[in-house]
């Protein structure tokens, strides 16, 4: 791997023990997969939670913080395992607490951002075209590869640390051109209403292709997906199927048309996805029906225009007594949420509102356990999916159907 004179000195240790141990990394990880060199990146989003680093992750860390480390280029944290206001509102071990706030003082201490957001595309970091950056999120790589035309591959763990302290990652996967080009095609030919059946799509494309290193094409037709629809379609085929890049054909930017998607491959005879594929999502998600536990809004975070839109939908109701309505969003929106009267208005109606996490990386299994949850309702397929996991039952509705749910307490 050719290295330039920077880099060179930061492998002798010129720029501290930590860039050291961080640039060993990058050169090893770079070797593995046959990178040349080494590239600047814009951006880091680390995966920042206890449940992903565990004890030893945090020891590295707080050694890290110690030895000096300090971030080169603009570093994020990603979504956290609880809520620091009101984790102990969901019975969550103070051990777990404790384990948090030390990683993410260890974080700061090295010049992170403490977002604690796995939409930081929307609020704080938009990715742009032919970016490289340094995302440990899934759905956030999936999104910026996507819709921005950027360039991530899974950074997770140590890989997104390693970067933040170097500023570099090595040049191979999804940040060369060569990888980002299409190799299977998809045809909607379904009106596809609000972001459950984007959500849908995103799943029923993930689990066909099941490969991290394929890249799809979906001709969308006469769709026109806002930002939040993409977000959870791009979210579902990551969780689904590990996708960390999706052509939407006339949506994003490298695929303005087949041809474009394809590069010099001959453009595929699409499969087709038609209403019944989608409602196969949903059948796969129908849940028990009867008394409902818990409505969540969350997987990813949701945008302040979303959360804003369950309020609305709310207007002159009141969540069921025996059920629990949270939405998550980041601090960026809660400020927002609630600098705007949306926050106390939620309140008011009963719902709940959680800050800096997602429901799934909230010790799921274990509130389930505290609170006897079981049944549970939510538009994002990417939430169904993993609570499925978690001992949950897990209902796939539209989000109108879901404020209903919460209303009645009810799954017809």
């Amino acid at each position: 791997m050719k290295l330039d004179d920077e880099q060179l000195a930061m492998q002798r240790g010129a720029a501290g023990p930590a860039a050291q141990w961080a640039i060993g990394q990058q050169i090893e990880v770079g070797r593995f997969f046959g990178a040349e060199r080494l590239i600047p990146v814009g951006s880091v989003l680390a995966g920042a939670e206890i449940g992903i680093t565990g004890l030893s992750g945090l020891a590295l860390l707080e050694k890290l913080a110690g030895d000096g480390a300090r971030v080169r280029v603009p570093s994020l944290t990603g979504a956290c395992s609880l809520d620091f206001d009101r984790w102990s509102e969901f019975r969550l071990p103070i051990a777990q607490y404790a384990a948090e706030r030390r990683l993410h003082d260890a974080l700061r201490r090295m010049g992170f951002i403490d977002t604690s957001t796995c939409i930081n595309y929307q609020s704080v970091t938009p990715p742009r075209f032919r970016e490289h950056l340094a995302w440990g999120d899934t759905g956030a790589v999936a999104f910026a590869n996507s819709t921005a035309g950027a360039r991530s591959n899974y950074e997770g763990g140590p890989a997104s640390i390693a970067a933040a302290l170097t500023g570099l990652v090595p040049e191979y996967g999804f940040h060369l051109r060569r990888h980002r080009f299409a190799s299977r095609l998809y045809e909607v030919s379904t009106p596809l209403r609000g972001t459950s059946d984007w959500s849908a799509l995103g799943a029923w494309i993930g689990a066909d292709v099941m490969d991290y290193r394929t890249v799809p094409a979906v001709l969308l037709h006469d769709s026109a997906p806002s930002i939040d629809e993409l977000k959870h379609c791009l979210a579902a085929a990551a969780s689904f199927g590990s996708l960390a890049m999706m052509h939407l054909i006339g949506a994003t930017p490298e695929a303005p048309t087949p041809e474009a998607a394809f590069g010099d491959t001959p453009v595929p005879v699409p499969r087709r996805i038609d209403r019944a594929a989608i409602d196969g999502v949903y059948q796969g998600f129908a849940g028990e029906g009867g008394k409902v536990d818990l409505v969540v809004f969350s997987a990813p975070q949701l945008s302040l225009q979303e959360a804003a839109d369950i309020v609305e939908r709310l207007r002159g109701r009141h969540v069921a007594a025996d059920t629990r309505l949270i939405v998550t969003v980041n601090h960026q929106v809660q400020a927002e949420f609630e600098r705007l009267g949306y926050a106390r208005r939620l309140a008011e109606s009963g719902g709940e509102l959680l800050a800096g996490t997602c429901f799934y990386v909230m010790a799921p299994a274990l509130v389930r356990e505290q609170f006897g949850f079981r049944h549970l309702v939510t538009p994002s397929c990417k939430l169904a999916n993993i609570l499925g996991g978690a001992g949950y039952r897990p209902a796939l509705r539209s989000v109108d159907e879901c404020v209903d749910a919460a209303v009645t307490g009810v799954l017809p």
